[in-house]
């Protein structure tokens, strides 16, 4: 007999849920259908990956098995008791995550496993200033961004070389890819892992901290000398992030994935607020220079 729990939560349109096997243990699965969604079956079959050859060790569920038929492509991995943080954040919560990424990227400096360089989820700000729909809703969203496009469009070409590295990057670490099990940390959701610089993980963490209303800079000063980023490269790298999130959150959506669209934009707005708020603070220090 098998008892299945469907997961809450996430942006997948996909199938995903606790099942309770055969002598009480419990797994995670989660399917696509191929026909139906073929750029979120090829995540998944990224995610495979990239999951079954991450080393034991790591703060990573266990990839048990995978079906791939052409119509259906099944990941199932071991189950891991926990919740996303951030219902709301609590000060342990934030010691723990924050803790635990800067420990992992440091772990996975070099990385274990062999990836793509490129960043497919970096850069944004270049496309959007070619394409005038978005151009006129960026104003709606932020008429700092929308002002400084040039700038940031120049930034963020310093972002992509400063985002180089030989680091493990999950590259979507957002908190809900977090689970919290007591005080374990795990991340979870890897197709979009890359090599990478070891702090393009903790930009997403801390710009999901700011959109549910936390201030990214504390954790950050706390964070950053661990992982040996100067800030002009850290926010050479924010723009960068910055403008992948902007630049999705104002590109069209098919209707079934517009709960993806709106997360962007939240994330795009408070990465954005962040960004205005660290270049602010350059400019006045350096008024006679230029900085990102």
């Amino acid at each position: 007999m098998v008892l299945n729990e469907s997961c809450s939560g996430g942006f997948s349109p996909g199938f995903a849920s606790w099942l309770t096997l055969r002598g009480g243990h419990r797994a995670f699965v989660k399917a696509v259908d191929v026909q139906l969604w073929p750029v979120e079956a090829s995540h998944y079959r990224a995610e495979a990956g990239v999951a079954g050859r991450l080393p034991a060790g790591l703060p990573v569920p266990r990839l048990l098995n995978t079906h791939d038929d052409g119509r259906w492509v099944i990941l199932v991995f071991e189950h891991v008791d926990g919740v996303a943080p951030g219902r709301p954040w609590t000060a342990r919560q934030i010691r723990l995550v924050v803790t635990q990424a800067v420990a992992f990227a440091q772990t996975a400096t070099p990385s274990p496993i062999e990836l793509p360089r490129d960043h497919p989820r970096l850069g944004g700000w270049a496309d959007l200033a070619l394409d005038p729909s978005s151009t006129s809703r960026l104003h709606t969203v932020s008429t700092w961004a929308s002002h400084h496009l040039d700038r940031l469009t120049a930034i963020e070409q310093q972002g992509l070389h400063a985002a180089q590295g030989d680091s493990l990057v999950h590259c979507d670490l957002y908190p809900h890819n977090v689970l919290l099990s007591g005080d374990r940390v795990m991340f979870v959701d890897w197709p979009h892992a890359r090599l990478g610089a070891p702090v393009i993980d903790l930009i997403a963490l801390l710009t999901g901290m700011a959109a549910d209303g936390i201030d990214p800079e504390p954790h950050l000063h706390a964070a950053l000398p661990a992982l040996n980023c100067p800030p002009a490269f850290f926010d050479a790298i924010l723009a960068a992030h910055t403008g992948f999130l902007m630049a999705g959150a104002l590109a069209p959506m098919p209707t079934a994935l517009q709960a993806i669209a709106e997360e962007k934009l939240r994330l795009a707005t408070a990465a954005t607020h962040w960004l205005q708020h660290r270049c602010a603070t350059r400019d006045s220090n350096a008024p006679n220079t230029v900085n990102p």
